[in-house]
């Protein structure tokens, strides 16, 4: 296995690496201050929140899928230096966001109660859920166009304004949280509704700061107003050939994920507050692993678009190395810190203790996301293999996982830890899987076209 020894790689690797690191990191802050406020008011506030933000999960993700597969069509464009065309697929970009967040909208504004009925039977927590949902989703539509704009920047090495964003959200996020959940500087005490309004006016500035940065300040796509007003028809097509594989692998990933809330919802109010609390956790412990799986993805599509497959399979390499290292230190992370932050929050003994069986479930299980997110998403997305990715989650998620883990919860009523182990046992099979496709060099594909107009 050949790894290179280029410097420019390596710098180019963190220094994209590490400001999507330290933005995920920030992330993290405002996901474990909504839940650290959210907590203190205990496990029913914390529930029926975790279990609404399934829909925004499934939203986010087909988001990041949509973005995603533009990045890949768009990093290869940059690497031919062809910005007219990625101006063409920004504009198709944007009008496939805008549909699939109206859809988002009205599943959340008009039947909150039964998307919350499918995740649990607790009326107490459906009811909070619901009223969390019918204002969250308000901020959907600017949660969109922030961050496909903001994952479409990172594909040309454009990075530090994505820090920008999150750190200036982190702070309208947790003022606002404060205001509104416990009543503080006059404004009524209003709890879950509360947290959704101060989500909803950080995801509005979120927006403003990054059309006031790609209005003014961006110099490497310049985009205008007219360069998004007209679709290349010519290029329709062959867009969504590219993006839709991408698109409905996350769809179908983050339904698969939202099914196992429902394992979770229907095994108790504790073990899904137990989950929240170790899902900031994971959050945490990934940061950087997500760094370097979107700094690879850029890179590797970067030099495919420079038409040197011998530079991409070493760089391939490469980030394969750094995602075994990266695996293995979150793994110790993950069990070192986990007690501290479970002990910061106001739940039960019981909530604790599950919560720390889950976490030796994530402290073996993040060394083989480590893995799968780089080769899945670094690598073969970036080289232009998104079938592959789409058809490897699909087999070992919803064949394997997803149902054996009905099967364990329900059916043969196993211990949590064990439930836990088969819902994420997928990680550790695609890693098998993406492994042998890219030591068979077939992933590498260009899929730019040459425009004639």
């Amino acid at each position: 296995m050949r790894i290179t020894r280029e410097k420019q790689f390596y710098k180019l690797l963190l220094m994209t690496a590490l400001p999507i690191g330290v933005q995920n990191l920030i992330i993290f802050g405002i996901s474990m201050m909504d839940t650290l406020m959210l907590g203190s008011l205990g496990e029913v506030a914390l529930s029926a929140t975790a279990l609404a933000n399934n829909v925004f999960f499934v939203f986010t993700l087909l988001m990041f899928g949509l973005a995603g597969g533009s990045n890949v069509m768009i990093a290869q464009y940059w690497g031919k230096n062809d910005v007219k065309s990625i101006h063409k697929i920004l504009a198709i970009m944007y009008r496939v966001c805008l549909v699939f967040t109206f859809i988002f909208v009205i599943i959340s504004v008009v039947f909150p109660e039964q998307v919350m009925s499918i995740f649990t039977t607790d009326q107490a927590v459906i009811e909070g859920g619901a009223q969390y949902l019918r204002i969250v989703a308000i901020g959907y539509g600017f949660y969109a166009v922030t961050n496909c704009t903001i994952m479409i920047l990172r594909s040309v090495q454009t990075v530090k304004i994505a820090m920008v964003v999150y750190v200036i959200s982190l702070v309208v996020n947790t003022f606002f949280n404060w205001v509104f959940i416990f009543g503080k500087l006059g404004a009524p005490a209003l709890g879950v509704r509360g947290a959704a309004i101060g989500t909803v006016i950080a995801r509005i500035t979120e927006f403003a700061v990054i059309l006031i940065f790609m209005a003014y300040f961006e110099k490497k796509l310049q985009v205008k107003w007219k360069d998004l007003l007209k679709v290349d028809k010519q290029l329709v097509g062959h867009y969504l050939r590219n993006c839709m594989p991408v698109v409905f692998n996350e769809l179908l990933w983050s339904i698969g994920v939202s099914m196992s809330g429902v394992v979770v919802g229907r095994l108790g109010t504790n073990v899904v507050a137990a989950n929240s609390i170790t899902n900031i956790i994971n959050q945490l412990v990934i940061v950087f692993i997500q760094g370097v799986s979107n700094a690879g993805a850029a890179i590797i599509g970067n030099t495919v678009g420079q038409g040197d497959k011998d530079k991409v399979r070493e760089y391939a390499n490469t980030i394969i190395l750094f995602s075994i290292v990266l695996g293995l230190i979150s793994g110790v992370i993950t069990y070192l810190v986990s007690p501290f932050i479970i002990a910061m929050y106001n739940v039960t003994e019981v909530t604790k203790a599950i919560a720390m069986d889950i976490v030796i479930v994530t402290a073996v299980t993040v060394f083989f996301k480590s893995l799968a997110m780089n080769t899945m998403v670094g690598i073969l997305r970036g080289g232009g293999d998104a079938t592959f990715v789409f058809i490897n989650d699909l087999i070992f998620m919803w064949l394997i996982a997803i149902p054996f883990g009905f099967l364990a919860a329900f059916v043969w009523e196993l211990p949590i830890i064990i439930v836990f182990f088969i819902l994420r046992c997928d990680e550790m099979l695609k890693v098998i899987a993406s492994l042998w496709r890219i030591h068979s060099g077939k992933w590498i594909k260009d899929v730019t076209v040459v425009q004639t107009t």
